[in-house]
């Protein structure tokens, strides 16, 4: 996929620099810096991805056709009036969901380069699978934003700040929220010293078959069959155990319960 962007730079050097970093790399795209207040992390990740790690935001080189901000949402705009400060003009965007193209003050060349996945430095991922959610005011670099995103993922897409937003409170429930879910499954079972490994089939199962099934066809369970023994039997049980199990419990059968009401 052509694209007129060929040398690029990172501020950040966690998951989501990371993987991108990386990815580009070996696609043929020149990192040219990695930079992090963590010089470790920094020069790891310019390690794996044939670049320059640089700790002193004053060594940033900006002639680069796009820098990445890849850092938590609360330190983007403070990092990005200071490098804009010095270049008004050159291409920046930042890989964050919740955040709007506002982080950027009045820059013209600015975008959202948004990848809808859970990364983590040590697993590997199918990349080219990864939706981008590209966000520009610009059109020539929303243009060269898409034809960028192109060059690692075969899923790239036009979003609004609006739309991206909601799309992103969706992705904390399937993701986030679920992931907790699991967790405290597992402290549940350890509390009672059982093996939390005998539910990992029903866990595959579970994220495997809304592959072919809609969620809401695939529900199942005494919420669903509106099942009130055994769910009273559930909650005494966690009501004597455990109160924030119980409220959970609770409000997420009362919320099944009004969906298949």
């Amino acid at each position: 996929m052509h694209s007129s962007i060929k040398k690029i730079s990172f501020i950040g050097s966690g998951n989501v620099a990371t993987h991108l970093a990386k990815a580009f790399s070996k696609k043929g795209i020149t990192v040219t810096q990695i930079y992090s207040q963590t010089c470790d992390n920094s020069e790891t990740l310019a390690w794996q991805s044939n670049s320059k790690y640089i700790c002193d935001l004053e060594e940033l080189d900006l002639n680069v056709d796009l820098l990445i901000f890849a850092v938590k949402d609360d330190v983007i705009k403070e990092l990005a009036s200071k490098i804009l400060a010095k270049n008004p003009t050159i291409k920046v965007v930042h890989t964050s969901g919740s955040v709007g193209l506002d982080v950027f003050g009045d820059a013209q060349n600015c975008g959202i380069f948004y990848p809808l996945q859970s990364f983590s430095k040590t697993k590997k991922i199918a990349i080219d699978e990864v939706p981008f959610l590209i966000t520009s005011n610009n059109i020539e670099l929303k243009n060269e934003l898409i034809s960028f995103a192109k060059i690692i993922s075969n899923k790239v897409y036009e979003y609004t700040d609006e739309q991206r937003k909601h799309l992103h409170i969706a992705a904390v429930f399937v993701n986030n929220f679920s992931n907790h879910l699991f967790a405290l499954a597992q402290d549940y079972c350890e509390k009672h010293q059982l093996d939390y490994q005998l539910l990992m089939p029903l866990i595959h199962e579970t994220i495997t078959k809304i592959d072919t099934i809609l969620p809401k066809d695939a529900q199942t369970g005494p919420a669903k069959r509106n099942d009130t023994d055994i769910i009273d039997k559930h909650l005494t049980v966690l009501k004597n155990e455990d109160d924030k199990l119980f409220e959970i419990y609770k409000m997420l059968t009362d919320s099944i319960l009004q969906m298949y009401r």
